[in-house]
């Protein structure tokens, strides 16, 4: 059977896509008629949404911004599920710095990458939790992705960045490390990534993205019952990562792949459309893009 290749989001697998990784380790997607390979890889070749677009993957796990820029191309993408319900962006930091909620930035020095939106997105928790958001300093760490281990030596107060993973990267007790979601205050609520597919594609060969969703939803669903077996399949791609950091990763990030009713992969309209809001009103949306750009963009109709 051909190979079905789907690019990740990030530069490593993590436990985010064990539901993938399970489906294919239990032989899921093999009874789908499936040989899938799950890949990552750095940005010099161009990101997930670039060798998506030259045909080189079938599947990847993209940003909304991604998805909407798209639409404008020559080769649109459609978003056919999400991975997450919820944002997994945070604010991480260890309970020695005193920064218990989001407030206690005030004169703290938060490393956030380069980009303006998610600048905004700490200044506006800041704001939403009563404190001046003026009086946070900021640091650029450039290309590099500091985790806990960076406040723990010192170099930042507290850092940006996913609330699932770089938590449990450092010598901090797993269940100490202090994460900061901006759910909880209510500041941009928006799905993470989504699964998405070239819209020739779609049109193409509709029957194949309904089975890769299918195998992939009971996937997520055997991830989320059996942890050790969960845990067990993200420790073969991820062989140099202690089985307790996997398990602390998959405990944190398993609760944002179902909706309150139980469904793996369902996009909320809401979601999409104040995310999609929200960051045109700052000026964030990808080069192109436009709100009318979400027409089309996403579909619930290939999920079992």
């Amino acid at each position: 059977m051909p190979v079905t290749r789907v690019m990740l989001e990030y530069v490593h697998p993590w436990p985010n896509h064990a539901g993938l990784f399970l489906a294919r380790r239990n032989g899921g997607f093999a009874r789908a008629g499936l040989d899938v390979d799950l890949l990552s890889d750095g940005y010099d070749r161009g990101g997930a949404p670039e060798v998506l677009a030259r045909g080189e993957y079938d599947i990847a796990s993209l940003r909304l911004g991604h998805v909407l820029q798209s639409r404008s191309t020559g080769t649109p993408f459609v978003a056919v599920a999400t991975l997450n319900q919820r944002q997994l962006g945070s604010v991480i930091t260890t309970p020695e710095t005193g920064i218990a909620r989001f407030a206690d930035l005030e004169g703290k020095t938060v490393a956030v990458p380069p980009v303006a939106r998610l600048i905004r997105e700490v200044r506006e928790a800041v704001a939403a939790d009563g404190a001046d958001p003026a009086l946070v300093r900021f640091a650029d760490p450039g290309n590099w992705e500091p985790d806990v281990r960076s406040v723990e030596q010192g170099l930042y107060d507290a850092v940006m960045n996913v609330r699932a993973w770089e938590p449990f990267q450092g010598n901090t007790p797993l269940d100490e490390v202090v994460v900061l979601e901006f759910d909880s205050v209510g500041v941009a609520p928006h799905h993470s990534y989504f699964l998405s597919v070239r819209q020739d594609m779609l049109d193409r060969n509709p029957d194949f993205v309904r089975s890769f969703l299918a195998a992939a939803a009971n996937g997520y669903r055997e991830a989320m019952e059996d942890e050790d077996g969960a845990v067990e399949a993200m420790s073969w791609p991820m062989c140099h990562v202690r089985p307790d950091v996997l398990r602390a990763s998959l405990r944190a990030i398993r609760d944002s792949w179902f909706t309150p009713e139980g469904r793996w992969g369902e996009i909320q309209e809401d979601l999409v459309t104040s995310y999609t809001t929200w960051m045109d009103e700052g000026g964030w949306l990808e080069d192109g893009s436009r709100i009318e750009d979400l027409e089309g963009a996403w579909t619930n109709d290939f999920l079992p």
